[in-house]
């Protein structure tokens, strides 16, 4: 793989985690994360349920890592970079879900003083997956795509993720920061793994990634494996549209790379009609 198809990380990077970690310390320090989350779970009364469920999904891990397969072929060290970023989030989250007790907004506050959407979720807490999950992701595609519009709008996305925790009342603040910081800085050290480890760029490696993934889509499609029966046309339309893309994508390119006829060329001695030029003169 050519080191041109990896980009140097740029100095505004490392500016969301900063201040996300900058957010988390005095939110921390203040003691007032309990105050600060029902504030903001108020202010996400103005949509209902369902657009908050949808906008959730787009920060559940298994969606994400389905649409890892759009850039399976086009961009291959993007997908080895996020396959790596997953990896590490997993290790990440699962290490500290389950080595530290931490109680959800419904263990700690009366079910009546904010608003809790979905699964009544009391244990786990800390960091929320979710938000770790879109910030890897969106970092991993904030390197690779140098288009501020495009930066932009991936930021916004992983903020809006991140609120809809909130607005459904299943974390807590210092877990929606905690999660962007980690997701981020792992997207960070999985990019440098794989710029390190580039075997993942091969087409047999990215071959097995591709068959993998598009069985996990295969298996969104199939099974709602959430909490929220209201997402599952949502999944199935994710895991549907990345399958046909993926599949169309593969046609196209397999019929770029066929090789066109040579056209037929005429050598001298060849049965054709003789001009003037080819009679010999006595």
């Amino acid at each position: 793989m050519d080191r041109d198809s990896y980009p140097p990380i740029q100095k505004w990077f490392f500016l969301p985690p900063i201040i996300c970690l900058a957010l988390l310390v005095l939110v921390n320090l203040s003691g007032h994360d309990i105050q600060v989350f029902l504030w903001l779970n108020q202010r996400g009364r103005f949509a209902g349920d369902n657009f908050w469920i949808a906008v959730t999904t787009f920060g559940d891990g298994l969606v994400l890592f389905v649409l890892t397969l759009l850039f399976i072929r086009r961009k291959p060290a993007l997908a080895w970079s996020l396959i790596l970023t997953w990896l590490l989030i997993a290790l990440w989250i699962k290490g500290l879900k389950y080595s530290i007790v931490t109680y959800r907004p419904m263990s700690v506050l009366e079910t009546a003083s904010f608003r809790l959407v979905g699964a009544p979720y009391r244990y786990n807490s800390f960091p929320s997956g979710h938000a770790t999950s879109v910030s890897a992701f969106v970092a991993t595609l904030c390197i690779f795509f140098q288009r501020a519009w495009v930066r932009a709008v991936l930021v916004s996305l992983a903020l809006l993720v991140g609120f809809s925790r909130l607005a459904m009342g299943v974390h807590w603040v210092t877990d929606v920061l905690a999660g962007f910081v980690g997701g981020w800085v792992s997207a960070l050290l999985a990019y440098s793994l794989s710029r390190r480890f580039t075997f993942g760029t091969s087409r047999p490696a990215q071959l097995i990634f591709g068959l993998v993934i598009a069985g996990a889509a295969v298996a969104m499609l199939l099974v709602n494996y959430t909490d929220y029966p209201q997402a599952q046309r949502l999944l199935q339309t994710i895991a549907l549209a990345t399958l046909v893309y993926t599949v169309c994508d593969y046609l196209l390119a397999s019929r770029k790379r066929k090789p066109f006829p040579a056209p037929e060329t005429h050598q001298q001695g060849t049965n054709r009609p003789a001009t003037s030029l080819d009679r010999g003169t006595s």
